[in-house]
This record gives C-alpha cells, sequence and structure tokens, in this order.
C-alpha cells in the first residue's frame, strides 16, 4: 500500500510538472510572439518616418515638380535588418483619379471614361457617387439606403467622403474583380477636386480626363520619362491635353507609403497616407492602416508591379 501511494503520488507530481512546464512554454512563445510583433511594428513606423524624411529632402531640393526619375520615385531593394529586412515603396497618390471628386456631373462623366477603359460596368460610378454624396436622391443605376437595406446582412449607404478605396466592395454592383481591376487607378483623397499629376500618371487616367487625347498619344506620353515644368510644356508637346489643362499639375502632395517588416517569426504591414505642403514643405500624417496586406516587392503582385512603374 505504501508502495502504490508512493507511485500515485509520483504520478500526479509529473502530470502537475508536465502541465507547469505546457503551459509556461506557451506564455513564453506568445510573450516572443509578441515581442517579436510590437518590434516589426516598431521597424514599420521606422520606415515611415524614413520615407517622410525623403520626400521632405525631394521638396528642398525642388518643389516646383514630381516626377518619377526622382530619388522618392525610385525601386529600392528591401532593407537587410539583423533578424529580417524592410521593405519600402512611395507611390504617388495624384498619379490617380481621385475618387472623392465625382460630385460634380464633369468629373462623374470621367471616371465612367475610365472605367470604360478597364472593361468595367460605367454604372458603377453612378452608385459610387450615391455612395460618398450626402443625399438620398438615386443618380442614375446607383442606390441608397432601399438599395443596401434589402441586403443580407443589411447596411446604409456611407453619404460621407470615402476614407479607403477599400469601400468600393462595399458599394453596390462592385464585384472583388471590379475592385482589384481599378485599385490602381483611383484614391480617395481628403479633397473634393480632381488634380492630377501630368509627371507621374498613366495613360488610362490622362484618357479619362478628356476625350480629345488620343489612345497612342496617351501611351506615349505615359512611357516616355517626364519632367514637365509645367502644365504649358506638357500641353506644347501634347496638344490633346489642353481639354483638361485645368486639372493637370507637374507637382504632388499627397502621397501613399507602404511598408513590409519580416523580423524573426513576426510581420508587419503598413500602409500611412501623407501629405506635403507645396509652400513649407511640411509632412503631415493623414492616416495608418496596419490591417491591409503588403504584398513583397520581391514578388510578382500589384505592389510589384506599381513600384516598377511609377515609384
Amino acid at each position: 500500500m505504501a508502495l502504490v501511494s508512493v507511485l500515485l503520488v509520483v504520478a500526479l507530481t509529473s502530470a502537475f510538472a508536465a502541465q507547469m512546464i505546457s503551459r509556461h512554454a506557451l506564455t513564453v512563445a506568445h510573450a516572443r510572439q509578441v515581442f517579436d510583433g510590437a518590434q516589426a511594428r516598431e521597424y514599420a513606423l521606422g520606415a515611415e518616418a524614413y520615407a517622410r524624411q525623403v520626400l521632405f529632402e525631394d521638396w528642398t531640393t525642388d518643389n516646383t515638380m514630381d516626377t518619377l526619375v526622382e530619388a522618392w520615385a525610385a525601386p529600392t531593394r528591401p532593407f537587410e535588418i539583423e533578424g529580417g529586412r524592410i521593405e519600402l515603396a512611395i507611390v504617388d497618390l495624384e498619379r490617380r483619379f481621385n475618387a472623392n471628386a465625382v460630385t460634380s456631373p464633369e468629373n462623374l462623366e470621367r471616371l465612367k471614361r475610365l472605367m470604360v477603359q478597364l472593361e468595367l460596368d460605367p454604372n458603377l460610378a453612378d452608385a459610387w457617387l450615391d455612395w460618398i454624396d450626402r443625399d438620398e436622391v438615386v443618380h442614375g443605376f446607383g442606390g441608397e439606403d432601399e438599395d443596401y437595406l434589402l441586403m443580407v446582412p443589411a447596411y446604409r449607404a456611407a453619404n460621407r467622403t470615402a476614407v479607403d478605396a477599400s469601400e468600393m466592395m462595399a458599394v453596390k454592383g462592385f464585384s472583388r474583380d471590379a475592385y482589384e481591376r481599378i485599385l490602381p487607378y483611383v484614391a480617395p483623397l481628403p479633397v473634393n477636386e480632381l488634380r492630377v499629376n501630368v509627371n507621374t500618371t498613366s495613360a488610362a487616367v490622362l484618357r479619362s480626363l478628356g476625350a480629345s487625347l488620343a489612345p497612342e498619344e496617351a501611351d506615349a506620353l505615359a512611357e516616355s520619362p517626364r519632367e514637365f515644368k509645367d502644365v504649358a510644356e506638357a500641353v506644347t508637346q501634347y496638344p490633346g491635353l489642353a481639354e483638361s489643362v485645368e486639372l493637370l499639375t507637374v507637382s504632388s502632395g499627397f502621397f501613399e507609403v507602404r511598408v513590409r517588416v519580416e523580423w524573426n517569426a513576426a510581420r508587419a504591414e503598413l500602409i500611412s497616407m501623407l501629405y506635403r505642403d507645396p509652400d513649407s514643405g511640411h509632412i503631415r500624417l493623414l492616416g495608418r492602416n496596419f490591417g491591409r496586406r503588403v504584398p513583397s516587392i520581391l514578388g510578382e503582385n500589384d505592389l510589384g508591379r506599381e513600384s516598377a512603374g511609377n515609384a
């Protein structure tokens, strides 16, 4: 009986010890994951600070124009750090169509022209207008609360300016394929005017601004190493731009910083929107997003293609 009692005590003690060791290992692993994640996040914020400095130095060098041949726009290889790497890209948001500017009839038609070029239903522009305007009036083939309340699950139209392009996936008629197709060409900026940098924009956006620019002329312009010092110079070389001259600029104020950090077993992805004051060069943070995926620039992905093409 004594021997059995001793064996029972040893067995219980061993079971308790094993349980404690298992819980301790789980706690240590959790703490390590939290620490690695926090460290990766700090690296991402450091990369954002570096991007801000690059944009400010660009302004001090030449504050009259922004082009794809400047340092901020050059594709960069990942920064190697002990235990991982940091990938960084700076994207000019004024190379894109401001999706918050469609409250004017002229810009709504321009967005429809862009959608036609991308082989999308132009009526999606009406739905987008109803999503961001402040009234309950249905425009064209758009939709307001009475349409969204019938969906499962039910929700309402935002009726305010958009803060992220991903809102398009909540808009009536927008599929994920349509969203992914238009995403490289639009950006919801915190202003309601349409302003496009002719030095950095794509052929599709240029053609959406006016019907006078021929497709081959837009392609030639987009593929050229553009360093126009003013809009008049661009119009002189490409007369088809004259129709949209009031929408064009040669400098930019809004930029997107994309950061991907891999450190030990953790990964942090950050997308930040910055505004650079054209008069002082002061950089202001407009928003951060740690929730969106930032694909590696080393692979075949949207970030890599756009970085090579415009950054």
